[in-house]
């Protein structure tokens, strides 16, 4: 008896030992399991629709409070730069104010005034030219890059007229340099008279190094440049190098400068051509194209490249994508910008 109820109590203590531990297993597994994180193991029916999280939608204008965000990042139906827009996608340059004073069409005149940068490139012509015409003392400074289109159009006057008289007497000038032609001028003939002819210090277009003036000169001796006979060779064919005649007689209202048939301004290709085909003066092309935005751009078609001309006003410069492009400052209170498909139509720009 004594060893029977011994061995009845023992199953009943084993029995209470498991199911105190299994007790203890579970509580733990359930602590466990709450504060343990996601493995990424996803054992959800197919069926189960997820609310997506809301920094994965751009457009989304609510917070996850679900108020309205203050700064929704969304992308507004009219803008230019959306795919279905007619306007060619574009990015905005931001030019410095110095940019305005800087490029090959720049007005300087009566009423705009130039001030020479200190960083101006400017180079002995007869250090850089390769064509053997003359460049007479003591102003032969012009920009550098223009010497070569100088150089170009110096030597097919060469070749089609056959005349070597024509000489550079004039280029670019200092403040201090006008000054002097300036008194010069006013010593021979008088203050009203030479005012009608030079320009006053800081309003020369020569202060820019994109002027020159002509002159004959042959046995030691100066000529006038009348452009007449052989040298109205200049008058007709200058804009092909990208050189104007400033001063045209039927343009003097406008220039309020008196005829100059000596005095050439590089204002660059295609420039030159169109204000040749038309007979504009500088000051009416510059304002013709203030009509013109990059949303409405002048369009000319030159050695079978179509350009885009417009202005834009301000230091903020909107430029198309897949544009080659040049910037020219007006001198005044913007840029004239000339952009065109490239040749190559698989470089992509800007």
């Amino acid at each position: 008896m004594h060893s029977r109820l011994r061995y009845w109590k023992y199953p009943i203590f084993i029995v209470m030992l498991l199911i105190t531990t299994l007790l203890f297993a579970t509580i733990y597994s359930l602590n466990d399991s709450a504060s343990a994180p996601y493995d990424g193991f996803d054992d959800r029916p197919d069926d189960v629709i997820e609310t997506p999280d809301i920094t994965d939608n751009p457009n989304d204008i609510t917070n996850r409070d679900g108020e309205p965000d203050d700064e929704p990042d969304i992308i507004p139906t009219d803008n230019p730069n959306d795919d279905n827009h007619d306007i060619p996608e574009y990015a905005f340059v931001t030019m410095d104010e110095a940019d305005i004073y800087d490029g090959f069409l720049l007005l300087v005149n009566r009423n705009h005034e130039f001030v020479i940068p200190d960083n101006l490139d400017v180079v002995n012509i007869v250090s850089f030219k390769t064509e053997p015409f003359r460049v007479l003392p003591p102003h032969y400074l012009l920009l550098r890059s223009v010497i070569g289109s100088l150089d170009k159009m110096m030597a097919e006057y060469v070749q089609s007229t056959r005349d070597r008289t024509v000489a550079i007497n004039s280029a670019f000038r200092t403040v201090e340099q006008q000054e002097k032609v300036l008194n010069d001028r006013i010593a021979r003939v008088g203050r009203t008279e030479a005012m009608r002819w030079v320009a006053n210090p800081g309003f020369s277009e020569h202060h820019t190094g994109l002027a020159i003036d002509l002159i004959g000169y042959s046995g030691g001796y100066r000529m006038d440049f009348t452009g007449v006979g052989s040298t109205a060779w200049f008058r007709r064919n200058s804009y092909r190098f990208g050189w104007i005649r400033r001063y045209p007689p039927d343009k003097t209202r406008i220039t309020m400068v008196p005829h100059e048939p000596w005095h050439f301004r590089y204002v660059g290709l295609p420039h030159s051509y169109i204000m040749f085909e038309n007979n504009w003066a500088l000051e009416e092309y510059l304002n013709i194209l203030r009509d013109h935005t990059m949303d409405e751009p002048f369009i000319y078609e030159f050695e079978d490249i179509e350009y885009e001309i417009y202005f834009a006003e301000g230091l903020i410069v909107p430029i198309a994508f897949n544009r080659e492009f040049v910037l020219s400052g007006n001198n005044v209170d913007g840029f004239i910008v000339t952009a065109h498909l490239p040749v190559d139509e698989s470089i992509m720009f800007p």
